[in-house]
Parts: structure tokens; C-alpha cells; sequence
């Protein structure tokens, strides 16, 4: 695991599955989902989610400006854009809690299972 990212103490929920790697970080219990990157970590309650939505990006290899963050879309796998009523986001500097946010990012088909399992998301093709 990255020495840079922030660990949470306290998850609710039993944990599923965490896959990780040098740059990026999800873990989801039967109540949460946690997304990790060096020195920050988005914190959010399964229930929260809106909307999971496929996302395809026309390169493999982007770098955008996501408010005062770049995000480079490097680590492969399927990106998904979620649509949450919550998110609490822990910094070095401290928490904060933002509402109505959108998230992309890259989940695997087995992180996508336990999502759509415990979310109570509906699939529609």
C-alpha cells in the first residue's frame, strides 16, 4: 500500500474487497465505499450513491483539471461516473463533507459486484 494514503479507522460494514494500487485505492464494505489516492481520501455511504453510469473515455492516458485537483486516467480498467448525495473527503488538513458530487473512476468487474450488491443500484441495460 502506498505510504501516502490516508487510512480510515472506522469503517461500518463488513469489508468486501480492497484493490490497490501505487496511485489509486477502493475498498468497499456492505455499507461504504472508500476511494484512495496519495494524500487524500473520498469517504462515502453506499446509500448515497444516485447513479453509476459508464463512462468512455476517447484516450487511455489523460490528465483533466477536476477543481483545484489534476486527475490522470491512467490506471486501466472501466470508468464509471457516480453521482453521490455525500462524500466526506479527509486531507492532511483536516475533513471536509461536500454534497452533490461526481466522481470518475475506474472499477473492476468484481468491485462492481459488491457495489451493485449492497447499494441496492439497480441495473439497467
Amino acid at each position: 500500500m502506498n505510504s501516502d494514503f490516508i487510512r480510515l479507522k472506522n469503517l461500518e460494514g463488513e469489508l468486501k474487497l480492497t484493490q490497490m494500487n501505487s496511485v489509486l485505492g477502493c475498498s468497499v464494505t456492505s455499507k461504504e465505499l472508500v476511494f484512495q489516492k496519495p494524500h487524500m481520501t473520498y469517504h462515502l455511504f453506499l446509500q448515497d450513491i444516485i447513479s453509476m453510469v459508464p463512462v468512455t473515455l476517447n484516450k487511455r492516458n489523460i490528465s483533466f483539471r477536476n477543481s483545484s485537483e489534476w486527475i490522470q486516467t491512467s490506471f486501466g480498467g472501466d470508468y464509471y461516473k457516480l453521482s453521490v448525495k455525500w462524500v466526506r473527503v479527509v486531507t492532511r488538513s483536516g475533513v471536509t463533507e461536500r454534497e452533490d458530487v461526481e466522481f470518475i473512476v475506474p472499477l473492476s468487474t468484481k468491485m462492481l459486484e459488491y457495489i451493485s450488491a449492497y447499494s441496492g443500484l439497480v441495473v439497467i441495460h
